[in-house]
């Protein structure tokens, strides 16, 4: 019998995406992200790992900001990104996500949701034609049967998350918990 109940794999793939944003965010909030933001380096980084860890992060690490991943979340990169006065939160797909993304920016408070278009999937495999010679990348296409291209799931995953309306609410709600002032 068909279960009408029974989630689907986007559905509870959206439901983590948006339970790990809702704690990073809730932890690095406007008031919590100023405290943040006056601690050594040292105390920063072992605050974030810290905080990763404890939602089962793994692979943290500082690039540019910080880069991790979740265990249940294994197909997604997380990356922080740290400024002076502001942070971004991105989630990058991989492997059959190919092509999604979904980022937050604190200044902006809101979450946006991306998917590659064909310019950028065209781009991204120039990029790696010229890294590897004409010759290498024909037989390498011949070979692999990845592509560039967005993934059927990044889209269906995409338009799961869009079809809620997780979006507008938690939108809604910081922004009247965290009112953006014009000074």
């Amino acid at each position: 019998m068909f279960n009408l109940f029974k989630k689907s794999e986007y559905e509870t793939i959206s439901q983590n995406i948006k339970y790990k944003n809702h704690k990073i965010i809730e932890k690095l909030n406007k008031d919590e992200f100023k405290k943040f933001s006056k601690l050594s380096e040292k105390k920063q980084k072992d605050y974030l790992r810290n905080l990763v860890e404890s939602l089962s992060g793994l692979d943290f690490a500082r690039v540019i900001g910080y880069s991790f991943h979740f265990k249940d979340l294994p197909m997604f990169s997380y990356q922080l990104h740290i400024s002076e006065n502001d942070y971004q939160l991105i989630i990058y797909g991989r492997d059959e996500f190919n092509g999604f993304k979904c980022d937050y920016l604190l200044s902006e408070n809101v979450f946006r949701l991306t998917l590659k278009n064909s310019d950028e999937v065209k781009e991204d495999e120039n990029d790696f034609k010229r890294l590897i010679g004409n010759d290498t990348f024909d037989i390498v296409n011949k070979i692999t049967k990845t592509s560039f291209e967005v993934s059927k799931k990044a889209k269906k995953l995409h338009k799961e998350m869009i079809s809620t309306t997780y979006l507008n609410e938690f939108s809604y709600n910081e922004r009247k918990k965290n009112p953006i002032r014009v000074i």
